[in-house]
């Protein structure tokens, strides 16, 4: 199955790094936008994402307090102190600009889920792996019968030395079949309210906060 938002024909069709990682997807999410910023200044943005660093940029207190609430139910899980939706996405901060391949973007508390970066490449794209997200969707006791691998690749295309193009794209493949019905809702609705507040936090932030 293919969905885009925000991205043309030829966006959705064109091959992109990281689509080699889960080779035979059940489905592939393509989004675009437009931001007016050099690609130099955008990457520094996305670079800094993740739990406890600058978030994921959703500029949405709903948003945020359905995530805070989902990573206290996974350390109250593991008889930890509970963890918080910590962020800091105000501006760029020197010291979470050393993103390099095989390092770890926490989305949860530690040990639960996260992505591993498989590309980058500074600038023009980088490509995210993960396979804890959405077991992680399921209780305890059910997640070593299921398995779940998803790629977010975003990529960067210079228009003008003033604008950039950037292309998101998920690609998804999980088993066996009941888990997909879980999956699959959740990766189109919470994925794509996740997306579409992710590329307009970015976009905004940008656009507009003095470097």
């Amino acid at each position: 199955m293919t969905y885009s938002f925000g991205a043309t024909k030829e966006e959705a069709q064109m091959p992109l790094p990281g689509d080699d990682i889960v080779g035979t997807p059940l489905l592939e999410i393509t989004r675009a936008i437009t931001i007016n910023a050099p690609a130099e200044r955008i990457w520094r943005w996305l670079i800094q994402i993740g739990q406890g660093r600058a978030g994921f940029y959703s500029d949405s207190p709903w948003w945020d307090a359905a995530v805070d609430f989902y990573y206290r139910v996974l350390s109250r899980e593991q008889g930890r102190t509970r963890v918080r939706y910590q962020k800091r996405d105000t501006g760029i901060v020197p010291e979470w600009q050393d993103l390099r391949v095989g390092d770890a973007i926490l989305d949860g508390p530690p040990g639960t889920a996260c992505y591993i970066v498989r590309q980058s490449e500074p600038t023009r794209s980088l490509v995210l792996f993960t396979d804890t997200h959405l077991p992680y969707l399921l209780p305890a006791r059910l997640r070593d019968r299921v398995s779940a691998e998803l790629t977010d690749a975003l990529i960067l295309i210079r228009l003008t030395d003033s604008q950039t193009r950037v292309v998101r794209r998920v690609r998804m493949a999980c088993r066996p079949l009941a888990f997909r019905l879980v999956a699959f809702p959740v990766v189109l609705i919470w994925g794509e309210i996740t997306a579409r507040n992710f590329l307009r936090g970015v976009k905004r932030r940008a656009e507009t906060v003095p470097f």
